[in-house]
């Protein structure tokens, strides 16, 4: 007992001379993921964003205000693949799919060699109801297309996974906008300021809350 005590108290005195010194890593991943979706977001709010366009944003925008300003510890980071809408796929529901890849070095990277992937995937299904209304402004009468649109965002990364439903508003004051839904819409879109992107097949943007472009696509029989 008395020899239990003795080794006690000697690790107590030990304990208390050693001065501890704990090694600290800043992991900043998650913070840098979502500064990668907000720079995706403007740059195709921006219009023409191309893959270098994109580059030159994150080497901008990026690294000079975290490491100058914080210091934040910023991984380095790669454009896989620029945002370049895919093609208009399917007939009635129409899709047009816009994806941009980051590859970033993380901590983990050290370990794997191997690079963890920020992806931002803008997606619209557009799918006409088959009804058009007739819609007066001022002096002008426009001939309205129903289309249901479903417009989401999805962000993955190390560090989360979010599904959005941001907001849409019309830029020139004619199209209906009514939400149906977390992610749905019914838009009315004006036939007179579409543009034709097809045999019989039309496109009519409306805005994000983001401020991208977003198309609602539908098609039209011929006359006759």
């Amino acid at each position: 007992m008395i020899g239990v005590i003795v080794l006690a108290s000697t690790l107590i005195a030990l304990l208390s001379a050693y001065s501890l010194q704990p090694k600290i890593a800043y992991e900043r991943g998650h913070l840098q993921a979502a500064q990668l979706v907000h720079l995706a977001r403007a740059c195709m709010a921006a219009g023409s964003c191309t893959r270098d366009r994109l580059a030159n944003y994150t080497r901008t925008y990026l690294y000079p205000p975290n490491n100058g300003t914080y210091p934040l510890r910023t991984f380095v980071t790669y454009v896989a693949r620029g945002p370049d809408p895919g093609p208009i796929q399917g007939d009635n529901p129409i899709t047009v799919t816009n994806e941009t890849v980051f590859e970033i070095e993380t901590l983990r990277t050290l370990f794997t060699g191997s690079t963890e992937r920020v992806s931002i995937t803008v997606q619209t299904v557009s799918e006409p109801t088959g009804r058009r209304y007739s819609k007066q402004l001022g002096d002008r009468v426009y001939t309205m297309v129903e289309v249901r649109v479903t417009y989401t965002h999805s962000y993955s990364s190390p560090f989360f996974n979010v599904t959005l439903c941001p907001s849409l508003r019309t830029t020139d004051g004619v199209a209906d906008l009514k939400r149906l839904g977390k992610c749905d819409w019914l838009v009315g879109a004006p036939l007179e300021l579409s543009k034709p992107v097809g045999a019989n097949r039309y496109r009519y943007d409306v805005r994000d809350e983001f401020g991208i472009p977003v198309p609602v696509l539908f098609t039209v029989p011929p006359k006759g």
